[in-house]
């Protein structure tokens, strides 16, 4: 009778205990179900966020606009975006990658053509770090490709300035214009001349010279140049005294202005225009003394020398 008893007791005890156990356990259970569902609701934002965000990202509007053309022997990129413009990386087929920084939303470039047959390889980078990939073949089929060469050579001092203009296959003209002046063309004499050669005289000034050269395969070539042109060049005498000296500059155009540096100290005189010129008296100093000068003639031609002259009181 005492041992069913106690036997009850303890099977009542056990009871409460597991009672106590799934009370305690329902929590923990309910803790980690609401747990596993909040996780499973941001993973699945998440996962539309980023579905939404690369549909944005494949809109037309957002994808940048790109022309790629070819002048010669250069391809011509032009780049427009509604963003800002990172950088641009191009290649030729699986060449060397060059990056041309950019920091607008529009930009037209020009890139050197490789010179054979070959598949020019771009990629577009805009400022939030998207970016979009296009590729050009171009087909040259041993087309010439190289454009002419342009020369100009003007010497100081010489009333005469020369034109030279080569190509590799064929020159078909060259033409000059002088700032506003009206356009000469000189046009090849014979088949298959590779070079045109024109020499002009010259008045003084400073004036820019346009110079357009063609081949016989539209490849064109330009240059301009700033010309001082000038028909001589000063001449200067410095004569010395007893503690001092005197500078005589001669120019044929005219002198315009004169600048003289003696240890540190500069002299200046400006819009002289006279043909024959004397400076001074200048001090020197006891012992070694350094003289730079600078004259300049009417038609803006700058000549400098430095010397140094001795003092001994």
């Amino acid at each position: 009778m005492n041992q069913i008893l106690v036997t009850e007791k303890s099977s009542n005890r056990t009871n409460k205990n597991t009672n106590k156990n799934k009370i305690e356990i329902a929590p923990i259970i309910r803790f980690f179900a609401v747990s596993i569902m909040m996780f499973g609701i941001v993973m699945l934002g998440q996962g539309s966020y980023a579905i939404y965000r690369n549909a944005e990202d494949r809109k037309p509007s957002n994808v940048p606009y790109v022309t790629i053309g070819r002048i010669n022997d250069r391809a011509i990129l032009y780049v427009e975006h509604n963003v800002e413009i990172s950088k641009i990386t191009y290649s030729w087929n699986n060449g060397e990658e060059n990056v041309i920084p950019v920091g607008t939303t529009n930009t037209k470039e020009e890139i050197l053509l490789s010179g054979y047959d070959s598949i020019l390889n771009i990629t577009i980078e805009d400022i939030n770090g998207k970016q979009v990939t296009f590729k050009k073949q171009y087909y040259l089929n041993n087309e010439d490709i190289t454009k002419p060469t342009i020369e100009i050579y003007a010497e100081d001092g010489n009333d005469k300035l020369i034109i030279t203009a080569k190509d590799e296959t064929e020159i078909k003209y060259v033409s000059y214009k002088w700032g506003d002046e009206e356009t000469v063309v000189i046009p090849a004499t014979e088949k298959g001349q590779k070079q045109i050669q024109k020499e002009i005289t010259l008045t003084p000034g400073t004036k820019t010279i346009k110079v357009i050269a063609e081949d016989r395969n539209g490849n064109i070539e330009q240059k301009e140049k700033e010309v001082v042109i000038s028909t001589s060049r000063p001449i200067m005498t410095i004569y010395k005294g007893n503690g001092e000296f005197t500078l005589n500059v001669v120019d044929k155009d005219g002198v315009k202005d004169i600048k003289i540096n003696l240890n540190g100290q500069t002299f200046v005189k400006e819009d002289i225009n006279l043909k024959e010129v004397t400076v001074g008296v200048l001090k020197l100093k006891e012992g070694n003394n350094t003289i730079s000068i600078e004259v300049t003639n009417v038609s803006g031609y700058t000549q400098k020398v430095t010397t140094e002259l001795q003092y001994t009181p």
